[in-house]
């Protein structure tokens, strides 16, 4: 059986708000916004990796539950509009985390990520440790609000990181049987 569509678009969103928040896990308490006034140092683009999607253990349903999310994604596509940036073109980010999660959204998320980067000749160019912040995006759309945090080891560090993500597969199915992955492009900034 086939969800409304209304069921589907807070479906969509919440896979939304998942596959985001795999990226970047919510911060602790103490943490702070990042300043308005800042220029981007790196954009990426960013998709979960062809052969490990985000995946939720258990699956998600419509009852919310701690659930185990984990995940890679493929950065590529980096440019430096300011020039400060030049040799840092792609890299693989890997997410570890859990949440109080259900289909309509997340809650209470923590967790990890780091990203290994590489230079425009295919080149190991570093690994930035990534401390996620929870207030760095305003907005409706909930998988915004996962994606942000700072860096706070290796290449770009100090930089705050802002970026959104879209579930690129069959969502719908969450109410139902559940979701036990998720795939998904986006964006990504790096500013300072």
């Amino acid at each position: 059986m086939t969800p409304p569509r209304l069921l589907l678009r807070p479906l969509r969103a919440a896979a939304a708000a998942l596959l985001a928040s795999t990226a970047l896990a919510a911060a602790p308490a103490h943490a702070t916004a990042a300043p308005t006034e800042m220029r981007t140092v790196l954009r990426c683009r960013i998709a979960t990796a062809t052969e490990r999607p985000v995946t939720f253990s258990p699956e998600l349903t419509r009852q919310p539950r701690t659930i185990r999310v984990t995940g890679t994604f493929r950065v590529t596509h980096c440019t430096s509009p300011d020039g400060s940036e030049p040799r840092l073109r792609g890299g693989m980010a890997m997410i570890q985390g859990n949440a109080l999660a259900s289909c309509g959204g997340a809650s209470g998320i923590t967790g990890s990520g780091r990203i290994v980067w590489y230079d425009t000749a295919g080149r190991r160019a570093g690994v930035s440790t990534l401390q996620p912040l929870r207030d760095t995006v305003k907005g409706h759309n909930p998988a915004d609000a996962f994606l942000g945090g700072k860096v706070t080891r290796g290449p770009l560090t100090g930089a705050y990181v802002s970026g959104s993500a879209t579930p690129t597969s069959d969502v719908s199915q969450c109410a139902g049987a559940g979701l036990r992955t998720v795939r998904g492009t986006g964006r990504v900034r790096f500013l300072r």
